[in-house]
C-alpha cells in the first residue's frame, strides 16, 4: 500500500447490508477522532480465477494512534465456471485486499483529519481506476457474443445471459456504494458538518481559508462521482448486450426450427423416393442380397439418393455448412446402407 504502512491496521469484514446505516455505528464502535467510508470495488486473481469484491472501505483514525482501514465486504463474485455471487471465503479477508492504493506519499501521521482524507481518497481512486478492468470484462463477453453469432466458438446462450446479469447487479450494486459516499460526503458530517457543506459535490473548489485537507476531501468526492458515471455506462451497456442477445435467442429458435424443417424434409426426401420405387416395381428380384450384383443394383440407388438429399439439406441449411458437416453426412449414409444390406442379407430369397 505504500510508504506508511506501519501505521495502518488493515481489516475486512462481511456486510451485505444495503443502505443499512451501518456507517454511524461502525464510527461509534470504532472510538475514532475522524471516520470516513468510500466505495470499495476490485478484482483479484488471474484470468480463469478471478474474484470481483464490491463494498466499502471505512478508516478511522485517532489522533496519535493507528489508522484502521476496514473493508466492508458486500457482496463477492467469483469467475470460477461462469460469473454468479458467491460469499466470500476466508481467505479473501488479508491484506492483499487493499494493496497497491494510489497514496501519493504517506499520510500525514501529526493531523488525524488529513490522513484520513488521504487515505479515503486512495481507495475512492483506486475503485474508479478498477472500471477500466470491468469494461474489459465487457469486451469479452462481446467477444463471446460474437463468436457465438458467427458459430466461430462452442459456447450456449443461457450461461452467457447469466454471467452478463451477475455482473451487472455486481456493478449496480457499486454504483450504490458510489452514490451514497458522493450523498453523504463520505460520512464526513459525523464529525464535520461544516466540511461536510462545503465539500458539496456541486462545488468546484473548496470554501477559501479552510484546512488544506478538503481540497483532497472534495478531489475523493469527485472520484466517487465519476465512478458512479462510469458504472451506470457500463450498467447501460450491458443491458443493451442482454436486449440484443434476447432477439438474437428469438432468431436462434427460428433458425432451429428451420434447421429441423429442412433436415427432416431431406430425410423423407432421402428415404421415401428410394422406398416409393421399390413399393412400385417390388425388391424381391433382389433379395436375398447374397451377391454383389444384387446388392448394388439395390442399395447404390438409394445410398446415392440419401447422399444428395443430405447435400441439398447442409447447402442450404442455415448458418455456416462445415467440411465436418458433410464428413457426417457421408457416415450416416454408409450406415444406413449398411444397415440395409445386413437387414437384406438375412431377408428370405423370394
Amino acid at each position: 500500500m505504500g510508504s506508511g504502512d506501519e501505521w495502518i491496521t488493515v481489516g475486512s469484514e462481511y456486510a451485505d447490508g444495503l443502505n443499512d446505516g451501518s456507517e454511524r455505528a461502525a464510527f461509534a464502535r470504532s472510538g475514532a477522532d475522524v471516520f470516513l467510508a468510500a466505495p470499495f470495488v476490485r478484482f483479484l486473481g488471474e484470468r480463469g480465477q478471478r474474484r470481483l469484491v464490491v463494498g466499502q472501505a471505512r478508516v478511522a483514525v485517532t489522533a496519535g494512534a493507528k489508522a484502521e482501514l476496514t473493508v466492508a465486504v458486500r457482496a463477492c463474485w467469483h469467475e470460477d465456471r461462469g460469473w454468479r455471487q458467491q460469499e466470500p471465503p476466508a481467505e479473501l479477508f488479508g491484506p492483499d485486499l487493499v494493496a497497491d492504493l494510489p497514496l501519493a506519499g504517506p499520510p500525514d501521521r501529526t493531523d488525524a483529519r488529513a490522513a484520513a482524507v488521504t487515505l479515503a481518497k486512495a481507495v475512492a481512486e483506486s475503485s474508479r481506476n478498477e472500471v477500466r478492468r470491468l469494461r474489459g470484462l465487457r469486451y469479452e463477453f462481446e467477444q463471446r457474443l460474437a463468436g457465438l453469432l458467427a458459430n466461430r466458438r462452442r459456447d450456449t446462450l443461457r450461461p452467457l445471459l447469466a454471467q452478463i446479469v451477475e455482473i451487472s447487479v455486481a456493478a449496480g450494486r457499486a454504483r450504490d456504494q458510489a452514490q451514497e459516499a458522493v450523498r453523504d460526503g463520505l460520512w464526513i458530517w459525523l464529525w464535520d458538518e461544516d466540511a461536510y457543506r462545503g465539500t458539496r459535490p456541486d462545488r468546484e473548489t473548496p470554501p477559501a481559508g479552510g484546512p488544506a485537507w478538503l481540497g483532497t476531501h472534495q478531489a475523493s468526492i469527485r472520484h466517487c462521482a465519476a465512478l458512479d458515471e462510469q458504472l451506470a455506462e457500463e450498467v447501460a451497456r450491458l443491458h443493451s448486450m442482454l436486449s440484443s442477445m434476447s432477439t438474437f435467442a428469438v432468431a436462434q429458435d427460428s433458425e432451429a426450427q428451420d434447421r429441423f424443417n429442412l433436415l427432416a424434409a431431406a430425410a423423407a426426401a432421402g428415404l421415401g423416393v428410394p422406398a416409393l420405387i421399390l413399393s412400385l416395381y417390388g425388391a424381391d428380384s433382389f433379395l436375398p442380397l447374397d451377391t454383389f450384383d444384387r446388392a448394388w443394383r439395390a442399395l447404390v440407388p438409394i445410398g446415392l439418393t440419401v447422399l444428395a438429399a443430405a447435400v441439398v439439406a447442409l447447402r442450404w441449411l442455415p448458418g455456416m455448412s462445415r467440411a465436418r458437416h458433410y464428413t457426417t453426412a457421408v457416415v450416416l449414409v454408409l450406415a444406413l446402407v449398411s444397415v440395409l444390406l445386413f437387414a437384406g442379407a438375412l431377408a428370405p430369397g423370394g
